[in-house]
């Protein structure tokens, strides 16, 4: 039996708490962010690099999206 990777994770975008479970964050009060990373071999678990190699951000692109979501849509990552 594999490991499913279809679950969601809920993060706390102040602290990085993680969780399971939706609601507000225990340790900081912030609430936190419903997240699906994606399977192991999913792109969006990478960094944003650009053309050249260079790494944009050590953020994976899945963190971006729900964090600053409009800037990966401004730069055509969808």
């Amino acid at each position: 039996m594999g490991i499913d990777f279809t679950h969601e994770i809920y993060l706390c975008p102040n602290c990085f708490f993680s969780s399971g479970e939706p609601g507000d964050c225990p340790q900081c009060g912030h609430t936190r962010v419903c997240c699906r990373p994606g399977d192991p071999d999913d792109p969006c678990r990478r960094p944003l690099i650009d053309p050249r190699g260079r790494v944009l951000s050590r953020a994976p692109l899945w963190w971006l999206r729900y964090t600053v979501g409009e800037l990966t849509q401004h730069l055509g990552l969808k």
